[in-house]
């Protein structure tokens, strides 16, 4: 289509004309910029949060993790029972004079007698062996010239008891005071790494774990646990025993008997009864007492010996120790007052009409009991809502109480016109 009246020139000028770009609006692009980047961080921080909250879930979900059970150590030890012990009267016929004659020439012991005999006993160790370990406490030392090198100390220690993931391995404490890596060398000689379950400072014992799931079938089915026997027997006076583990200060086998009981260590919220034997061992010795049914009857503990027997083999009676095993084999904190106490004997409070209860000793420095104000010559009645009147039941609200758990404890206090009741606030503190 042509216009008139325009010339060739004006009907092309629309082509030259130059577009005029449309100027940016710079506040408003960078407040888009500004509220992408919020939406950005907040999505980020929702995902974020998201992934926190659902991952132990999601991980539980696909990988469900076994709790640890806990370990369970009876006190008490099945007994033989009054009625098995009654001998019946038609039991106890009187042989005649030509059965004991001949009898003497029958039993009559030679040295082959003798060395069967000990082959025998030693057999009681052997089996033992499935329980037994080698632990190695291995540490980072620094020299004189400033270079690393590994130190580490070895001793016995001894499965006392196995939870659904866990063995549990009882030493002395020493072993792994200050060690940065533990190791456990089983009775098949597989090696694996252990780890910290529990300390008890008044008895030097200890207890690592290793974890099942670190071991081969073949090694778990080789293993062995303890027989935890008693202390508490009426004829444990001139039992024969064994002493395994370290009496000589190194992996060793004594046999001797038990000479003395009824000798009681004082500790820090704690009595605790002492063996002594005829065993000539190092004053350093460690390990266990076993009769010859291979029950344990003893932990060996050396620091209560008198100067004239400091080489003689004493223990601490496995009855009293198997609540502490417990407490360390389940990691449960060392929780403690600190005071060293006695139990006040029924024929006192009878004749001298004082009360029943646990009379206190003497008081630790910096306790929670020194922070309570109690005294010595105190007797503790009442802790919580638990009557006290002997040891056991003292030990027993400390090993079922926590650090840092406030308690009431009644007293009662002697002043000039007899004993009075007292209340006291007490926070339960960590013994290490």
């Amino acid at each position: 289509m042509v216009i008139e009246g325009m010339d060739q020139q004006e009907k092309f000028d629309f082509i030259t004309q130059k577009v005029k770009e449309r100027p940016l609006n710079k506040r408003k692009l960078m407040r888009k910029a500004l509220i992408t980047a919020s939406m950005a961080v907040v999505f980020g921080l929702i995902a974020c949060f998201t992934f926190i909250i659902l991952q132990p879930v999601i991980n539980n979900w696909l990988h469900p993790r076994e709790e640890v059970e806990r370990i369970e150590i009876p006190v008490a030890e099945e007994e033989i029972s009054p009625e098995e012990m009654v001998v019946h009267e038609e039991e106890m016929l009187e042989p005649s004079q030509e059965v004991i004659e001949s009898l003497k020439d029958e039993f009559r012991l030679g040295i082959s007698d003798y060395q069967e005999f000990y082959h025998n006993v030693y057999d009681v160790v052997h089996n033992m062996k499935a329980a037994m370990v080698t632990v190695e406490g291995v540490s980072e030392q620094m020299d004189w010239f400033n270079s690393t090198y590994e130190s580490s100390d070895q001793c016995t220690g001894f499965i006392f008891a196995q939870n659904n993931l866990e063995i549990l391995i009882l030493l002395n404490i020493h072993t792994i005071r200050e060690e940065e890596k533990i190791e456990v060398t089983f009775v098949d000689g597989r090696t694996a790494t252990a780890y910290l379950k529990g300390k008890d400072y008044n008895t030097d014992l200890t207890v690592v774990a290793v974890a099942k799931n670190a071991l081969p079938k073949s090694t778990l089915d080789a293993l062995g646990t303890l027989i935890l026997g008693s202390s508490k027997r009426e004829d444990l006076l001139a039992t024969p025993i064994i002493a395994v583990g370290d009496p000589l200060g190194k992996p060793s086998v004594i046999y001797g008997m038990i000479t003395s009981v009824g000798n009681m260590a004082n500790m820090i919220d704690a009595n605790y009864e002492i063996l002594t034997t005829d065993i000539y061992g190092s004053t350093a010795a460690e390990g266990l007492l076993v009769d010859y049914n291979g029950k344990v009857l003893g932990i060996i503990y050396q620091r209560q010996n008198d100067q004239d027997s400091k080489n003689l083999v004493s223990a601490i009676g496995i009855t009293e120790l198997k609540p502490v095993l417990q407490r360390m084999g389940n990691g449960l904190p060392n929780t403690y007052i600190g005071l060293r106490v006695t139990e006040v004997p029924r024929e006192i409070h009878e004749r001298k009409e004082i009360p029943l209860g646990v009379y206190v000793t003497g008081v630790e420095m910096d306790s929670p009991a020194m922070v309570s104000g109690i005294q010595n010559g105190d007797i503790i009645i009442q802790i919580g809502k638990n009557g006290i009147t002997t040891l056991s039941d003292y030990k027993q609200v400390i090993v079922e109480s926590k650090p840092g758990e406030i308690k009431e404890m009644i007293i009662m206090r002697q002043g000039p016109d007899g004993y009075k009741t007292a209340t006291i606030e007490i926070t339960m503190g960590e013994l290490q």
